[in-house]
């Protein structure tokens, strides 16, 4: 397992995951993971989980302020759910464009890795292809709307983003944790 982890900047309530390969590679052949953006709302019944391919949004509470971000890479499907008292956990599937899928803010660009093991690695380590990914989520109802600046203390959000590739494309969502998705419009 490849553990990064850390606090990050949530914008326009979310968080992400996103294709993005290094400037001097050559890609003019592949998709281009603006061409998906922004992912498309989640449907009913879900609240957590959005994904386009290359790119899988998290939604937090916060409109913009830190939350505490974890993300484990994985060979394979975890056994259990991740220990913790989890609000909500949802799990989908999608595809990524590329061996170069990085956590991102909201407005889709790159966190800056500030110490190493923070997020400079990517989750789709296998390539192009399809992968699932399971987010955990705890506090995302407590700061709803809020707007914090760089220097305003971090929220209690935590969000826990499991990461592994599979053989074949699985779009099933599925909602593990939490009875009924919170209101957060």
């Amino acid at each position: 397992m490849d553990e990064m982890s850390g606090w990050v900047m949530a914008e326009y309530r979310s968080i992400c995951l996103l294709d993005d390969p290094p400037a001097d590679l050559d890609v003019t052949s592949a998709e281009d993971v603006d061409d998906y953006l922004p992912p498309p709302d989640a449907p009913d019944g879900f609240d957590l989980l959005t994904a386009a391919p290359g790119v899988v949004a998290v939604s937090t509470g916060v409109m913009r302020g830190r939350v505490h971000l974890t993300v484990h890479v994985l060979d394979s499907e975890p056994r259990e759910l991740a220990e913790g008292d989890w609000e909500t956990v949802e799990e989908l599937g999608f595809r990524a464009l590329s061996a170069y899928t990085h956590a991102a803010a909201g407005n889709y660009y790159p966190f800056a890795a500030t110490s190493p093991g923070m997020f400079e690695r990517s989750v789709t380590p296998a390539g192009a292809g399809f992968y699932r990914v399971r987010a955990h989520e705890l506090n995302r109802g407590k700061n709803l709307g809020e707007h914090r600046d760089d220097n305003d203390p971090p929220t209690e959000e935590r969000f826990l983003l499991q990461v592994w590739p599979t053989t074949t494309e699985d779009e099933d969502r599925r909602r593990l944790v939490g009875r009924d998705p919170t209101l957060l419009l």
